[in-house]
């Protein structure tokens, strides 16, 4: 599975501190990702093929859209499952001792919403994937004009 590191590089009480972000398995990824955008769906996002060809950097803008129609509880649960991938690596000279990060971990604001935005990028991909699979189902179901439409 796919690791990497975030040093936080903004000045303040969180500047240095190094997080570890491990992508989800795929199939927990895929499971994320589907009910992510389903809870998107369900709160009126007008998420459709556009997402689905959009490559990894216009994906990553589709989230403001994503997020910010999911009811509060989806949205808690979609945020939570992203922090699970994230440890914090609390002593720089001992780099393999990680733990689950605790809310004493982000002394400033910034440093959580920054982090998160790493998760997100993580596994930003599993929701293109998502996508491609919801939505020719989707057009199918709409008719043959739908279904002969790009993806």
């Amino acid at each position: 599975m796919k690791t990497v590191e975030y040093t936080h590089p903004l000045s303040g009480e969180d500047q240095g501190k190094v997080f570890v972000l491990t992508r989800m398995d795929a199939f927990a990824a895929d499971s994320w990702a589907r009910h992510v955008l389903q809870a998107a769906i369900r709160g009126g996002a007008r998420v459709g093929a556009d997402m689905a060809q959009a490559g990894l950097a216009g994906l990553a803008a589709f989230g403001l859209e994503i997020f910010g129609f999911m009811e509060e509880a989806d949205l808690d649960a979609a945020l939570a499952r992203l922090m699970q991938c994230v440890k914090m690596r609390p002593d720089p000279h001992r780099p393999e001792v990680t733990r689950a990060v605790i809310s004493a971990d982000f002394a400033e604001p910034e440093t959580l919403g920054m982090v998160r935005a790493e998760a997100f990028r993580l596994h930003v991909g599993f929701l293109r994937a998502a996508a491609h699979q919801l939505f020719p189902l989707v057009a199918a179901l709409l008719g043959e004009e739908a279904a002969q439409a790009p993806l």
